[in-house]
Parts: C-alpha cells; structure tokens; sequence
C-alpha cells in the first residue's frame, strides 16, 4: 500500500514507521529497501484485500497523476458492507483499477460488479512483443463502408446480402463465396484516413481473455504516451471483430481530474 494512517494523518511511508491500514485497521510498518517500491505491509502478513496485488513503480507513475485523496480511496457498499480499496476514485465518482497481474474472469465481473462506474488501465508491457497495431479502420458505424466487412488479415470483403447468416464466421473459407469482392485495405486508403478516429486492427499472439469479456472500458498502456481502448469494432451479434483505439493518455487523465507527470 502506498498510503497507511500515521497519528490519524494519510501518509506514505518513510523509514522506521508505524501506521494503521486504512481499510482494515491493523498495524502497519513501513518497508523502505532498494530492490522495491517503498510501501506499507500488515504486520501479521495478512492481505486485508484480497483484490490488492502487489505494487511496481508502474502503479504509483498511475497513482501519481492524481491527488492524494483520490489515491487508495476505500469504496464501500452500504447495502453489503463489502468494502475494498479503489486505486484511484475521481472526484466525479470514476474508480480507475490499475491492474499489472492478468486477472480471472471471476474476479473481473465482481470488481466491475462493485465499482459500476469504473475503467481499467492495465500494464501492457510483459506482451508488447505478442500485441501486434495493424492496419487503420473508419470511425465505426459509417454509410460509406456499410458494405465492407474487415478481416484481420488486412483485407475486405463486400458483402453480396443483408442477411446476417453470411457473416457468422469470415475467417471460415466456406463462407468467402457469399462475398462478392475482395481486396487490400490498402485500396480504400484514402477513404479510411478521411475517416480515421485511431481505430486499428490488431493481432495479439496470447489472448488475454478476460478482458475481451470485460463489460467496462478496457484501455492498455504500452509505457508510451498513449493508450489503447480494447473494444468491439462491429457491435452485432453476427459479426466479431475487434480493434483498439488510439487514446491520448494525457487527454484522459485531464478528463478525469487528474494532472500530468513531465518526469514520467
């Protein structure tokens, strides 16, 4: 933890402390060595919350972006008397997790249960290597492209019906034939740049699958200055294809109450 209560008072930790966790009460020291971020730990080793995990200086570079009282803010749910700690809660009510570890799907669904009005920033730096930003897409949605199905591969497909049958599945060969043209993205060029919005498509080599089940904003940081927003470019049932959005990191810690760090 990155906050623990000294003398009633939210503090961070320095050498040869005590302090009291705020969430659960317990006692508290400071751990202020070389080899990890400086923090609070329980001193029975208890873990108060078990949705915490254990922190990197990736966490606190997010943390710091925000006031002190938006940090490790304890959420609480008055009707249960469930009761964790937010890493970050915006003034506006917003709770951003900030998640390093990949997650279970179990896990995911109570924490989005809990929160409700939340978004994920998680570290995207361990599969970098494996996430592969492909071609542009058009802002979703458009008249101009109704007619073109998009394929990861980087090509098109013009579609030949309206019924929804033809396009359960266009990375099956068995349903090419019910298109009536294919081609290279690079063909339509000119159309997607007029209408890009930061829309890419993407190939990751390990699916993180929790996240593509995630029903609450999903954004990932490759340690640059932008993020990716995780999301479904077609939103039908028939059709299954995702995309990540360029997203100004700036711009959204901006929206949401936060500042920017010049030394990150």
């Amino acid at each position: 933890m990155k906050y623990a209560l000294v003398d009633g008072i939210k503090q961070e930790p320095f050498p040869n402390q005590k302090g009291i966790c705020c969430l659960c009460g317990s006692p508290t020291s400071s751990k202020c060595g070389n080899s990890k971020v400086w923090h609070w730990a329980h001193k029975s080793l208890r873990k108060c919350d078990p949705w915490w995990e254990n922190e990197t200086a990736w966490h606190r570079l997010w943390k710091s972006y925000f006031n002190k009282d938006n940090q490790e803010v304890i959420h609480f749910d008055e009707n249960t008397g469930e009761k964790h700690i937010a890493d970050i809660k915006t003034n506006n009510g917003m709770v951003i997790e900030i998640q390093n570890s990949p997650i279970n799907e179990d896990e995911l669904r109570s924490r989005e249960n809990f929160y409700g009005n939340m978004i994920w920033i998680i570290n995207g730096e361990k599969f970098k290597n494996n996430f592969h930003i492909s071609e542009k897409l058009p802002r979703p949605n458009l008249n101009f492209f109704e007619d073109i199905i998009f394929h990861p591969g980087g090509i098109t497909y013009h579609k030949e019906s309206d019924d929804p049958k033809y396009y359960e599945d266009i990375k099956s060969a068995k349903r090419y034939f019910h298109m009536i043209e294919a081609h290279f993205m690079s063909d339509i060029k000119e159309e997607i740049e007029n209408n890009y919005i930061g829309h890419h498509l993407f190939d990751c080599k390990h699916k993180r699958g929790a996240w593509f089940n995630a029903t609450k904003p999903v954004f990932i940081d490759f340690g640059d200055n932008h993020l990716w927003l995780l999301e479904k470019y077609y939103k039908e049932e028939y059709k299954s294809l995702w995309s990540v959005q360029k997203i100004s990191k700036d711009e959204l810690i901006l929206k949401n109450g936060g500042g920017i760090n010049k030394n990150r």
